[in-house]
């Protein structure tokens, strides 16, 4: 556990990387990603995750690498996808697919994944977990500088922002979306969760229960725990994962419940 430190450019800079000389490297990781019907966006997924791996280890920031997917209760070839897109990725990065039919909230597939990941690291220490989702595209940059703001923050997680993918609600509700994230942003860094851009060190993670069984929020649910057991919670407004910006959320209550809301096109209304 670490005290709060001051925040700096690592937080509210452009983004940094770690280089070579960055302490506490390499890492061992882990990228955990729930998927439900997606066999359309999790290659793009799979593939932007594959380029940030290629990138981190080129600059000697990480060392093993599993790429773990939890295919939910889906009716197409989400599972079939991932187990030839992870075929031909990068050759020394490991993965596990799991046909997760018994998770019935977003946070217990996610803890899925994680779960099927770690036995296969052993005994490994200096594990770092990040998580993404399927409807994502992480930067090429989201492992290796995510590292270097957690170790010149000295943080045990890093959460960062996302930016919408092909969103185009009317002016009123691109502006309601945007106050909505300006607000949350501060000297500090600001104050979001984002399950597709989320690094937590896996002790720590392991340490407050992980990804406990609730209908949504799961990821500010994760970092109050983190925060409420004294670890430091990084808050950078770089590196940034592009999310899609669909209406027809996966799970209630998500991100795309809030833009279906905010555009006035909600059941409800």
């Amino acid at each position: 556990m670490t005290e709060p430190a001051a925040a700096g450019p690592a937080l509210t800079g452009p983004p940094v990387e770690a280089t070579p000389s960055t302490p506490g490297l390499p890492v061992n990781i882990i990228v955990a990603i729930p998927a439900h019907d997606e066999e359309l966006l999790l290659p793009g997924c799979l593939d932007h995750v594959a380029a940030a791996v290629t990138r981190a280890r080129a600059i000697g920031a990480v060392d093993r690498v599993i790429v773990a997917v939890a295919a939910h209760r889906c009716r197409d070839r989400t599972a079939q996808v991932a187990r030839a897109r992870l075929t031909d990725a990068e050759p020394t990065v490991e993965w596990i697919v799991v046909e997760d039919r018994t998770s019935t909230t977003v946070a217990e597939v996610r803890r899925t994944a994680v779960d099927a990941a770690v036995p296969l690291l052993g005994q490994s220490s200096s594990v770092w977990l990040f998580s993404t989702d399927a409807d994502s595209l992480v930067p090429v940059d989201w492992i290796s500088s995510s590292l270097a703001v957690a170790t010149l923050d000295g943080a045990d997680a890093v959460a960062g922002l996302v930016e919408l993918l092909d969103w185009n609600p009317p002016a009123r509700a691109r502006l309601a979306y945007e106050l909505l994230v300006t607000r949350g942003i501060h000297s500090a860094g600001h104050d979001h969760a984002y399950g597709a851009n989320l690094a937590v060190r896996l002790d720590a993670y392991r340490t407050v229960g992980g990804f406990t069984p609730r209908l949504h929020g799961e990821d500010h649910d994760l970092l109050r725990r983190l925060r409420a057991a004294r670890f430091r919670v990084a808050t950078p407004l770089f590196p940034r994962v592009s999310t899609s910006g669909r209406e027809d959320s996966r799970c209630a209550d998500g991100l795309g419940s809030l833009l279906r809301r905010l555009a006035g096109t909600s059941d409800a209304e």
